[in-house]
């Protein structure tokens, strides 16, 4: 399940804006469905203001929990946490806790900008300019304009290793979810022209068309199935 929740917040331009939509104390709760069966909830917060390597940064975290049914198949308890510059939202330091079946793993990430480094549990990994995790580029991707037809580069980075991706806006289209009924911008990530996942894969990701440019609902189409999440609560 991590693999799939990485390749959905792969995301991003390289335009910046200044106003920023989301504050401390945001909380959006998602459904998480295959196919027909329930899975789970995921949670994207907003946790605090902090300061990292003297730079002012937002605390944000992303959560997944599979239900006690779903549990019995895959349990899924997943925590990252992500400090991003105030300034431009680039990140500055991610720590990944991932309990996934059998699979426990920690990642801890500092970046050094001006060393052009970062070091992810004591490897060290060149970079070269502004990088991202997956999950923090959700929130940079509310605060830039977009428009149909773009497509817009990106690197980002995921534990240890850096990836170029593409984005193109795709279309508009109204959707209903268990929060409510939203206006979308339709989105989509690709790589040197073909789907990001494998098996013939492939990705929507529906942006609401406003002011707050929250995400939605996210589709992934895989060899076996489909994989939604849908926005289900709001705290702003």
């Amino acid at each position: 399940m991590q693999r799939i929740l990485v390749i959905i917040a792969l995301l991003v331009s390289l335009n910046y804006g200044q106003n920023i939509p989301f504050k401390v104390g945001e909380h959006l709760t998602y459904t998480l469905q295959f196919n027909v069966i329930k899975m789970g909830r995921g949670y994207l917060s907003v946790e605090s203001h902090d300061t990292i390597s003297n730079i002012q940064s937002y605390h944000v975290r992303f959560q997944a929990k599979t239900s006690k049914f779903a549990d019995n198949i895959y349990r899924v308890r997943d925590k990252i946490d992500i400090w991003l510059n105030k300034t431009d939202l680039t990140t500055l330091k991610i720590n990944k806790q991932i309990n996934e079946g059998d699979y426990h793993k920690n990642y801890n990430t500092i970046i050094d900008y001006d060393k052009s480094i970062a070091i992810t549990n004591n490897d060290t990994i060149n970079i070269n300019g502004n990088v991202r995790d997956p999950y923090s580029l959700l929130y940079y991707f509310r605060t830039i304009s977009l428009d149909i037809g773009q497509i817009l580069d990106f690197t980002t980075l995921d534990n240890k290793k850096l990836t170029d991706f593409q984005v193109i806006v795709d279309g508009k289209e109204t959707i209903k979810t268990p929060a409510g009924t939203f206006p979308c911008i339709i989105v989509k990530p690709f790589r040197e022209g073909k789907t990001l996942l494998k098996n013939e894969g492939d990705m929507k990701i529906w942006l609401s068309d406003d002011e707050l440019r929250l995400p939605v609902q996210i589709r992934i189409k895989l060899k076996f199935g489909s994989m939604l999440l849908q926005l289900k609560t709001i705290n702003l």
